[in-house]
């Protein structure tokens, strides 16, 4: 048993290191380290990040036009398991002779559909950030069509980007099965090094998306630029993720609390009561994952240049 342990983990930190994540990971630390003075104190940086939160939240209020990408991105990618996966069994099935074949072309499309579901995702991000950077740059509202051009001028990018991002969620989702299991030894193991591979992941590869879409580089550079990128933000990059995350998750309690008496009032009552709270739930995670996607062009855009957004700048949030 340890020895299969020790041979998996030897084989998903070798993939590890091969998508170049530990150098860009302590690359990033370095930056972090290294800034200093009043600019990028500490206090400073948590101020800040709250004024991303809040510019990513009244950017959206103003252009709720943004939820859409994100509405489609949801669409498509279940969209695309469900064909997958039915296809694959499916085929499986009559190919294979029965149930076995079935579980076989299952596992086929699982696969499939993880890594169409990663690409799906990558393009759609990639959509809206470049709609946020234009409308944070311009102060115009570009239409919902703008995005889309944007993130078909570089498919090439976001199609290996979403084939790396889906490899290593899937390394991720491996080590989180070890987490269950029955040796001790291997469930802390597969807890430390999901948490590792996540973080640095995070850390390496934030600016990798705003990179590809809006200065139209490839994969390879964006990777290695990202981490740089991150150690000149890092402290706002935490906040305003963090900040959004806690507010969607306050409205979402808001939501249930408010439905919560509904479900005294009979069938009616509690049927209303599951639609209201599932779409109400739904439209906070929407608004505030486009919140996210702004923010990461505001970021992005604070990161080059040292200064706020024009956007910010007009709506009286200094940076």
């Amino acid at each position: 048993m340890s020895a299969n342990i020790e041979n998996s983990v030897r084989w998903k930190t070798s993939l590890f290191c091969r998508l170049n994540i530990e150098g860009s990971f302590f690359s990033a630390l370095h930056m972090m380290m290294m800034r200093d003075g009043p600019r990028y104190g500490f206090w400073e940086r948590i101020r800040r990040g709250w004024q991303v939160t809040k510019l990513g939240i009244k950017v959206v209020r103003a252009d709720p036009e943004l939820m859409v990408y994100m509405f489609f991105s949801a669409m498509f990618s279940i969209g695309a398991f469900v064909v997958l996966m039915t296809s694959t069994g499916g085929l499986g099935y009559f190919i294979g002779g029965g149930e076995e074949g079935f579980e076989q072309g299952a596992y086929v499309g699982s696969f499939l559909s993880y890594m169409a579901v990663a690409i799906i995702t990558v393009f759609w991000n990639a959509a809206i950030i470049a709609s946020a950077h234009y409308r944070l740059t311009t102060g115009d509202n570009p239409s919902f069509s703008y995005g889309i051009r944007q993130a078909m001028k570089c498919l090439p990018q976001i199609f290996i980007w979403g084939l790396i991002s889906g490899t290593v969620g899937l390394i991720i989702q491996a080590l989180e099965g070890m987490k269950n299991s029955d040796n001790p030894a291997a469930a802390a193991v597969g807890w430390i090094l999901s948490l590792i591979v996540q973080v640095a992941w995070w850390i390496t590869t934030f600016f990798v998306v705003p990179m590809i879409v809006i200065d139209n580089l490839g994969v390879r550079e964006s990777m290695s630029k990202s981490p740089e990128l991150f150690g000149n933000t890092w402290g706002e990059d935490i906040v305003s993720s963090a900040g959004t995350g806690i507010i969607n998750f306050l409205v979402c309690l808001t939501i249930v609390l408010i439905c919560l008496p509904l479900f005294t009032l009979g069938e009616i009552g509690t049927g209303f009561g599951l639609l209201l709270m599932f779409s109400g739930i739904a439209l906070s995670v929407l608004f505030f994952t486009a919140c996210e996607a702004v923010n990461r062009a505001s970021l992005y855009y604070f990161a080059k240049t040292g200064e706020a957004p024009p956007m910010a700048q007009k709506l009286g949030l200094e940076f």
